[in-house]
């Protein structure tokens, strides 16, 4: 379909989450399946000293992943633009 002249690609849900799989798997090649998608995170840090929340330009989706190695799970923010991955590891 296209729409004001650009060509808008149409996945089903399968497809997208084959695709998302591929790249998470470019940025830690221990991902072995996405657990959970949301589609849009912002990322705050919090300053003990100050007791306060800062808010970090990092606005993207998130997904949660199984690995395949020692920390089983992670949290991975990627944003594509900025060029930038913010890699959590859990066990």
């Amino acid at each position: 379909m296209s729409q004001n002249g650009k060509l808008i690609p149409n996945f089903d849900q399968h497809s997208t989450k084959l695709l998302n799989l591929t790249v998470l798997q470019r940025i830690d090649p221990f991902v072995e399946e996405i657990l959970i998608t949301t589609a849009h995170v912002t990322f705050y840090e919090f300053n003990i000293d100050l007791s306060q929340w800062s808010h970090k330009d990092i606005e993207e989706s998130l997904f949660v992943v199984k690995r395949s190695t020692f920390c089983s799970f992670s949290f991975i923010i990627s944003q594509q633009f900025m060029n930038s991955t913010i890699l959590l590891l859990f066990v």
